[in-house]
């Protein structure tokens, strides 16, 4: 196709499908057959890019003025078409992209279907509102619309007020008509009700002073519990508490040191403690002391035992016994 269509003579082609001065720029939908589209040739015979590049020119066309038209130009088209400075990757998909493309008397090129949908477009734009953000005018309609059923809203709930008074009135005169005939009707029962209303009030705030009396004489005739006694102070727990003083670990529930307490005195324990802290340190364990007192009886070399048994041990005679650092045990 030339590129200037003002050279091309094109009297003898068809009239364009659609109105000349028709415009659906601020139309923002295209109604797409599916059906219709998938049933053609061209859905076969295009390739991807083919098809993208028909598809492109296809909402292009609505927009363009008359809706539904092409130029005839092919510059213009391949920008149209994403082609924008390649004219040649252009010339490659143009036979297939403009598939079903007719020129027509205006020098502009026209496809039917899309003729369709413009003027089925044009009957349904009265009916449907736009959305577009190109339409100038569509602020000021929504404005409108939202002032006109402000407006209806306010008149009526004017109409519900007005009925709503209306409606208490009657209710007051039922009400006391209502009231009127009761008294009527039972005069000894509307005078002796607020009477009996006291007496059941008056019933119940005696009960309440009774049930009172009843549970105060009950609560102070229940004596107090007793406190409870603390167990007695043991004689190992004595040792441990003077024991940790010094810096030795030690507790009444060991098994060392209840034996240790029922072999030996507590000045006895206590001057090992004082030998073993001097050898090893604050921090040992209470077992170093009892393994102290425990070699104070065994034979010497010669097979004599040792004779101490009375006052504290001596220093002299009692081996030193090796504890790892590793055995502490924490209480």
């Amino acid at each position: 196709m030339p590129n200037d269509a003002q050279k091309l003579d094109c009297s003898g082609f068809s009239p364009p499908p659609v109105p000349a001065d028709i415009d659906l720029r601020s139309y923002c939908w295209m109604k797409l057959d599916l059906n219709r589209l998938h049933s053609s040739d061209f859905i076969h015979l295009a390739s991807n890019e083919e098809f993208g590049a028909a598809v492109k020119l296809w909402t292009e066309s609505m927009r363009q003025v008359p809706a539904g038209s092409l130029p005839n130009d092919d510059k213009i088209l391949a920008s149209l078409a994403g082609y924008r400075g390649s004219l040649r990757r252009w010339m490659k998909v143009k036979a297939i992209a403009l598939h079903g493309f007719s020129l027509c008397s205006d020098g502009r090129l026209y496809h039917p279907v899309l003729a369709e949908m413009v003027l089925d477009a044009l009957g349904n734009k009265t009916q449907q509102p736009t959305s577009s953000p190109s339409d100038p005018r569509a602020k000021d309609r929504e404005r409108l619309r939202r002032w006109r059923a402000a407006q209806r809203a306010r008149q009526e709930s004017g109409q519900s007020i007005r009925t709503g008074e209306a409606h208490s009135t009657e209710v007051d005169e039922t009400v006391e008509t209502f009231q009127g005939r009761f008294t009527e009707t039972f005069p000894e029962t509307a005078e002796t009700f607020p009477i009996k209303e006291r007496e059941r009030e008056r019933e119940k705030e005696e009960t309440l002073l009774n049930v009172s009396e009843t549970a105060g004489e009950t609560f102070q005739e229940t004596p107090p519990p007793e406190p409870s006694q603390m167990p007695p102070t043991t004689r190992e727990g004595l040792i441990c508490k003077r024991l940790r003083a010094l810096g030795v670990r030690a507790a009444p529930h060991m098994v060392v040191v209840q034996e240790m307490c029922a072999r030996h005195s507590d000045e006895h324990i206590l001057a090992a403690a004082e030998i073993a802290l001097e050898k090893k340190g604050s921090g040992i364990h209470v077992g170093y002391i009892a393994a102290m007192l425990k070699d104070r009886g065994k034979s010497s070399g010669n097979g004599v035992k040792n004779k101490q048994t009375d006052g504290p041990p001596n220093r002299s005679l009692l081996p030193p016994v090796a504890v790892g650092g590793s055995h502490y045990i924490t209480l």
